[in-house]
């Protein structure tokens, strides 16, 4: 399997993160081979059974990785237990020992954090496509944090996983204007213009959105390649639709603390 990791974050005892790719399951044809996700059409238990194999090779043997319905919205789910299904939204914070949290990507941008201070430890998971990214859903993660956990801005590290890039995601006005609207020069530094065509940066703007909501850019990373470039490792729903299919698997992204650390 391919983990990504965030160089640095070992040092933190006990923490648990990484953003997986595509490789070292058991699904098959458009799904293989590590698809979690049970929504595409793949075969339920070849994705239970890539569940088990991923949190085995991850240190998550004997855990449940919680995971959330996305709907390219901005609604933060609050963890405090574990659990399969946490509800609708696409972010998600605990601060509950034992819980980690789990994002599914096929070029959104998958966002995990965390903090350590001397009143808790807390981790979150953001999923952002540019849906997501118009509604300020990483910006609005952060706020949450603070006023809920009374953990600053400036206590979080995040880090932004594989995500198609300006390289391969191309984009119209549809999507282009009403993010300049609402984020201006943010989304401006964000945008490529080649060739008469418009390509966005989805993780550029997240970062800067995530710095513009108090987190220091020092500690925001950016982890892995783009999706649509990488169809050995990552899965990319825009790189198959544009070769007229219609189904990719969704790899996960996942942080969190033993319940023993």
């Amino acid at each position: 399997m391919t983990v990504y990791r965030v160089p640095g974050w070992e040092a933190e005892p006990g923490l648990r993160h990484g953003f997986l790719g595509r490789n070292g399951g058991n699904s098959q044809g458009a799904f293989a081979s590590l698809n979690v996700s049970f929504t595409v059409g793949d075969d339920p238990q070849a994705v239970k059974d890539n569940y088990c194999d991923m949190k085995r090779a991850v240190g998550m043997a004997g855990t449940r990785m919680v995971t959330m319905r996305q709907r390219h919205g901005d609604n933060v789910i609050d963890v405090a237990e574990p659990c399969k299904d946490a509800g609708e939204g696409d972010a998600m914070v605990t601060d509950a020992p034992g819980v980690f949290l789990g994002v599914l990507t096929a070029d959104c941008v998958p966002v995990i954090c965390w903090a350590h201070t001397s009143r808790r430890r807390l981790a979150a998971v953001i999923h952002t496509g540019w849906r997501g990214t118009l509604a300020g859903v990483a910006a609005k993660t952060v706020r949450h944090i603070e006023s809920r956990y009374g953990t600053t801005p400036e206590d979080l590290r995040c880090a932004l996983g594989p995500a198609i890039g300006s390289c391969c995601y191309e984009i119209g006005p549809d999507v282009s204007e009403p993010l300049i609207e609402a984020w201006g020069d943010d989304a401006e530094a964000s945008l490529e213009r080649r060739d008469g065509k418009t390509y966005l940066d989805l993780r550029r703007l997240n970062a800067a959105l995530l710095a513009a909501a108090g987190v220091p850019e020092d500690r925001i990373a950016a982890v892995g390649p783009c999706t649509g470039c990488n169809p050995a490792d990552l899965f990319s729903y825009r790189r198959e639709s544009n070769r007229g299919g219609d189904a990719t698997g969704r790899q996960a992204s996942f942080i969190g603390w033993p319940e023993s650390t």
